[in-house]
């Protein structure tokens, strides 16, 4: 649960200071309203943590193609450019 942890923790804090600069290279920013929707799973309108780190982790699943439990630098930032644009 710990690694978990920190992976919300890097992800969140990622996302908030590297995330303009990779999703401007390649996509506009993504529609949180269309965001929200999708990683709000009991459809309150709002992202618990809980709804959050289960995104999290399905899209770490997504992109740790090798099931090693870690990433390069390279998977590392498609890891979180997915996390950004995807559709889950």
């Amino acid at each position: 649960m710990r690694a978990s942890n920190f992976l919300a923790a890097s992800s969140l804090f990622l996302l908030f200071s590297v995330g303009p600069a990779l999703a401007s290279d390649t996509k506009p920013a993504p529609n949180m309203d269309k965001t929200v929707k999708m990683v709000d799973a009991d459809k309150d309108g709002m992202v618990s943590k809980a709804e959050f780190m289960k995104h999290a982790e399905k899209m770490w699943d997504k992109m740790d193609a090798k099931k090693m439990g870690k990433m390069d630098s390279k998977q590392f930032e498609l890891f979180l450019k997915s996390l950004m644009m995807s559709d889950g």
